[in-house]
């Protein structure tokens, strides 16, 4: 693992206490773990996680500017293009959107996996499908998963997030 150059933050993500999982705690700051990668993007792509969420850093939806703190998972492909799967405080179950920053609209997606509270403070299980997401929602030429982000966001409402990541596995049929 390691932290998006432009960032360099640090203090955002730590091993767990017990040595297992990553660990996440947000507060007023941004931070992007990286795991580089080198996985055909074939249908089967597979993306599957385990993560226990504490506290969102929104209570309302994170589609726009003044609101987008969040906790995710994303992927990232060969075509520069990322899927960032986020649990949302209030957007509906599937809503996808682009990245209201200026300097990531052309680059990332986001993709609702979970909303509401419901399930904080207890592990959940994800799986995607990320060949059928890319198709779907990017619509780009990748052909290849380059690497797996931790995305942390909680500069704009100044408020905290934490999560803990438990099992991640990438994988494609």
């Amino acid at each position: 693992w390691h932290y998006y150059p432009l960032l360099g933050n640090r203090e955002t993500f730590q091993t767990c206490q017990h040595g297992q999982g990553v660990c996440c705690h947000t507060d007023n700051n941004v931070g992007i773990l990286q795991y580089s990668v080198e996985l055909a993007l074939t249908e089967g792509t597979t993306l599957d996680w385990r993560w226990l969420i504490d506290t969102l850093p929104s209570e309302v939806a994170e589609d726009t500017l003044p609101t987008h703190d969040y906790l995710s998972i994303a992927v990232e492909f060969d075509d520069g293009q990322d899927l960032t799967y986020l649990w949302s405080a209030e957007l509906p179950y599937e809503t996808v959107f682009r990245c209201p920053i200026p300097s990531w609209t052309a680059r990332e997606t986001h993709v609702v996996v979970r909303s509401g509270l419901t399930g904080l403070g207890k592990p959940q299980q994800e799986s995607r499908d990320v060949y059928v997401d890319y198709h779907a929602y990017i619509q780009g030429s990748a052909t290849r998963v380059v690497s797996v982000w931790l995305i942390a966001v909680s500069l704009f409402q100044h408020r905290k997030g934490q999560c803990r990541y438990e099992t991640i596995v990438l994988r494609n049929a």
